[in-house]
């Protein structure tokens, strides 16, 4: 490398934009960026970096390389990039990409005077990837299931049920529907494979924590489960894949000459695992035990870290590998109706005003009221649609419609807390609060007075993108150090306590758990009746 200091990149594809992050040595944030698809990108057509047809969500591919052409030309113009040493990442989780024989002869072959968008613009057999948004897969998740002897045996064997955004359902739809498609195809990637994938110039394996996301790998071994590749994809579908997973920590091979003769990478800048947003958001949270994140954004994410004999495969949580202790498990629950959802009711009942929005947080009480807001298929609990009860009963309206406001707050927070304590015996001693909807004080003191604990912010940081600059130091270490030393070696900030619970409501809050459940389960029922 030249003289200087050394830099380590850390990129974040995520649903609506492809964000990065450079920290120095001392894990201080030198440059941020961040390429959103809606606007810089809006040949595609996306909203919120999706299209929606139905229950069908996906994104199209040549979109995220684009987005990859704009990030490097901004990177370029950096007095950083030649001192970049390491790079890694993540992606939206469960996503798909299907290369061609033709994108991956043209990966190995990159020439420095064309985009990445002009040569790999045929590079896919379905140009269209199927994100985590999608819920069209429900008949390929109960195949799986019924293979191994349902949705708990499953879990046991993969960390979760079977889920309708998790890949290997979305890979048997394919394999199931568009044969010839699949058929053509000659690897299929994750989102965060993907990229690892572009910057190497050849297929780079999933992490361990990205093959727990796919219904398709032993969640113990961390290998693949071919009797799940078979019934999913067939014969074929291990040499899709290519590879098994990989731990975090390794370097996967050095950088495409592309990138050195066209952006001015140094040719020795490692390439490490990428891995998912939400296990990026553990590693820059550095999470300890008792540590829970409740992540914010366009979907809502609970992220605990799990050692060896506390963790529990559950039908509505997920069990994944843990990105930096092999032995270790990330605990994750997973709710489709996040920011979105929220800003739907903001518009509704608030004027589209967030002020609004948080006075009425602050004054209006929904102790006899309780809504529950699915505008897109929600994954826990499986159902669609707008409920609301007063005292009890099912109404269409309440009778004050601003209590809207604060019912669905209360609810995506009640619903969090009891499948936590379904997850895991370890008591939560703190929230780490993090994502967009994470810079609202009134939202987050309610998220402190319905778990009982206080709650925690780290400055102005992209999460995932930061995570992956931790992850990219971390392989140019490996062999050396652990992953815990290299972060006790720096005196990285304290997060900022944001709140404290009002134990007295608290306590209201634990009175109504019992009604949620009953609720939410006839709202369950409703769908299915």
């Amino acid at each position: 490398m030249t003289t200087g200091t050394a830099y380590y990149l850390g990129l974040d594809l995520s649903t609506q934009q492809l964000k990065c992050t450079v920290m120095n040595d001392a894990h201080a944030i030198v440059l941020e960026e961040a390429v959103n698809f809606d606007r810089d990108l809006p040949e595609f057509g996306t909203k919120h970096g999706a299209i929606q047809n139905g229950d069908v969500v996906t994104s199209p591919t040549i979109m995220w390389v684009k987005a990859m052409d704009i990030l490097f030309e901004r990177l370029k113009k950096s007095s950083v990039i030649g001192n970049i040493q390491g790079i890694s990442g993540a992606g939206q989780q469960h996503g798909s990409v299907y290369w061609s024989e033709r994108g991956m002869k043209a990966l190995h072959q990159l020439d420095a005077s064309k985009t990445l968008a002009e040569q790999l613009s045929d590079g896919f057999a379905i140009d269209q990837s199927p994100i985590w948004q999608d819920a069209s897969t429900t008949q390929e998740c109960r195949s799986l299931e019924n293979l191994v002897g349902g949705p708990q045996a499953l879990a046991d064997l993969t960390g979760s049920k079977g889920y309708e955004r998790f890949t290997g359902n979305q890979i048997a739809k394919m394999y199931n529907t568009r044969r010839d498609a699949y058929d053509e195809t000659k690897h299929i990637s994750l989102v965060s494979s993907f990229i690892a994938s572009v910057l190497l110039g050849r297929l780079a394996p999933v992490d361990s924590p990205e093959g727990s996301g796919t219904n398709l790998m032993n969640i113990q071994t961390h290998k693949w489960e071919d009797k799940l590749l078979k019934h999913c994809g067939g014969d074929s579908l291990h040499d899709k894949l290519g590879l098994e997973p990989v731990e975090g920590g390794v370097e996967l091979g050095k950088i495409h000459p592309f990138f050195v003769e066209r952006y001015g990478f140094h040719p020795e800048c490692g390439i490490m695992p990428f891995t998912g947003d939400n296990s990026a958001t553990l590693v820059s949270m550095n999470l300890k035990e008792g540590d829970c994140v409740v992540s914010l954004g366009t979907s809502d994410t609970v992220l605990v870290y799990l050692k060896q004999g506390a963790a529990k495969a559950t039908t509505e949580a997920h069990l994944m590998a843990h990105p930096t202790d092999p032995t270790g498990f990330m605990g994750m629950l997973c709710y489709k109706n996040g920011s979105l959802t929220r800003q739907h009711i903001r518009d509704q009942y608030a004027h589209g005003d967030w002020d609004e929005f948080n006075k009425l947080l602050q004054e209006k009480s929904a102790k006899d009221c309780m809504g529950f807001y699915y505008s897109m298929q929600e994954i826990i609990p499986f159902a669609k649609g707008i409920y609301r009860f007063q005292k009890g009963q099912p109404v269409e309206e309440f009778a004050d419609p601003s209590i809207n406001v604060r019912a669905i707050v209360e609810s995506q927070f009640l619903s969090m807390r009891i499948r936590l304590q379904r997850m895991t015996t370890v008591e939560s001693k703190r929230i780490l609060a993090t994502g967009g909807a994470a810079a609202n004080h009134e939202i987050l003191k309610i998220l402190s007075n319905v778990f009982g604990l206080p709650v925690y912010k780290q400055k102005g940081m992209n999460s995932a993108s930061l995570g992956g600059s931790l992850l990219a130091k971390y392989g140019t270490l490996h062999g050396k150090t652990a992953f815990q030393d290299m972060m006790k070696q720096q005196q990285a900030d304290e997060p900022e306590l944001v709140c404290e619970p009002d134990l007295e409501s608290t306590q209201q809050y634990a009175a109504r758990l019992d009604e949620f459940n009953r609720l939410e389960k006839q709202v369950v029922d409703q769908q299915v009746s």
